[in-house]
């Protein structure tokens, strides 16, 4: 008995040590990416045109190519790592294969520690392939990393209906240094409800639909004696922040406050719920009404538009989209404003300071019903050029980073910042 219990003690403390010492080799005390997360009008642009080429051009029942440039993918895996894990990334794109180095933090006690994490992606006979995996300073040997993926895989398409459909429509990976390119078979839209609730785990769980639904039904019934009206954004928002105190549980402020900024969103944008959000085809469309922001409409779309980014991804994306928008306005649209750029701000801003926390969604719906205007939602605009044609903005601030430009931008970050609503 002694022997077994000896035996059974000398393997504990066997399988601790290794369990310690898997741990040290693995976890780090610096990360190995330390870099800016930066995602610019042109990224956006590119991204654009990916998504409007397959909206417009690629036709169901045939395959598919897209194609992702060396920059645009170390853009946007740095931006996810920061997002879902506030990491860093680093890929490198080279012949036949990319390297791709990660640097998550990771909660050891009360040190600074981070989980670094590198590996080679190739391609063999048009499939993806992992190589030369180290974790720290731990090498995964390649065998083993294909056993992982292959059971994590595995797990996920059955937890996983989008990660189903998407291995199940890849056909072909390429990569030179020119990018990678990735072949799929397009089967199209699936239109009707029952296929919705089975092609995927939606964007949107049936909590989250119940609650835009009521806020879009609420918004709906309210705004249908006033249709084709006008209404001021401040007069929305308090209707909307009031609906959420009957809803709200301590728990789940922040989430009902989140949904009612998106549907909000969308009928200050006059858009369909049902073209983003496919679950929602059988909803009615959004009441028509004119929501206007200190007496313009297209302040209050900027405003919305930015604030339902923010709610949804962050201010790192919802910026880089409200100054692409303004920069194509400047070359095809209706001139390059920075008074919209000060709408778009106040928007994240609105967005970013809510939904912080529960306290500070408590706190910021108490200010909205006591009492707010318009103007607590967007600063002083009059004086900001607007309107500038692409030729007009380059004479007058020479592009975007230069110094006349910083300091038009810090104005409107100051004037947004005093904003009574946001203190």
């Amino acid at each position: 008995m002694w022997k077994l219990l000896n035996s059974f003690t000398i393997l504990i403390l066997a399988f601790t040590a290794a369990s310690i010492a898997l741990a040290y080799f693995a976890i780090e005390q610096q990360p190995r990416i330390e870099r800016e997360i930066l995602v610019t009008p042109e990224h956006i642009a590119r991204a654009k045109q990916l998504l409007d080429t397959h909206r417009y051009q690629v036709h169901a029942g045939k395959s598919v190519t897209a194609k992702f440039q060396p920059d645009d993918l170390d853009i946007a895996l740095n931006y996810l790592a920061h997002h879902f894990a506030q990491g860093r990334a680093r890929t490198t794109v080279q012949d036949q294969s990319a390297l791709i180095q990660l640097s998550l933090p990771v909660p050891v006690g009360n040190t600074r520690s981070f989980l670094n994490v590198q590996a080679v992606v190739a391609a063999a006979n048009g499939r993806p392939m992992l190589k030369s995996v180290q974790i720290g300073q731990l090498p995964v040997p390649d065998a083993l990393a294909d056993l992982l993926i292959s059971q994590l895989l595995t797990r996920l398409q059955k937890s996983s209906p989008d990660v189903r459909a998407a291995l199940e429509a890849f056909r072909k990976l390429q990569i030179s240094r020119n990018g990678i390119a990735i072949t799929y078979y397009w089967e199209g839209w699936r239109t009707d409800q029952s296929a919705y609730s089975s092609l995927s785990a939606p964007l949107f769980n049936q909590q989250q639909l119940d609650r835009l639904f009521r806020y879009h039904h609420f918004l709906n019934e309210r705004n249908r004696h006033q249709a084709g009206q006008s209404m001021p954004l401040s007069e929305l928002l308090t209707a909307l922040m009031q609906e959420t105190v009957r809803h709200t549980a301590s728990t789940n402020i922040v989430e009902e406050v989140r949904a009612a900024v998106l549907v909000a969103a969308f009928h200050v944008l006059q858009f369909p719920l049902r073209s983003v959000i496919p679950e929602t085809a059988s909803w009615p469309n959004p009441v028509r009404i004119r929501v206007t922001l200190d007496g313009r409409a297209d302040f209050a779309m900027h405003f919305m538009a930015s604030a339902a980014i923010t709610a949804y991804t962050d201010t790192i994306l919802s910026d880089a989209i409200g100054l692409y928008k303004e920069l194509e306005d400047a070359r095809s649209g209706s001139g390059f404003s920075f008074n919209d750029i000060a709408a778009n701000r106040s928007g994240t801003r609105f967005a970013e300071k809510i939904l912080a926390n529960p306290t500070a969604a408590q706190a910021m719906r108490n200010k909205i019903l006591s009492g707010i205007e318009d103007t607590d939602l967007i600063p002083y605009w009059s004086d900001l050029p607007e309107h500038m044609s692409e030729s007009t903005f380059r004479t007058h601030f020479g592009g975007i980073g230069s110094p006349q430009y910083i300091e038009m931008m810090d104005k409107i970050e100051r004037r947004v910042a005093s904003l009574r609503l946001l203190h």
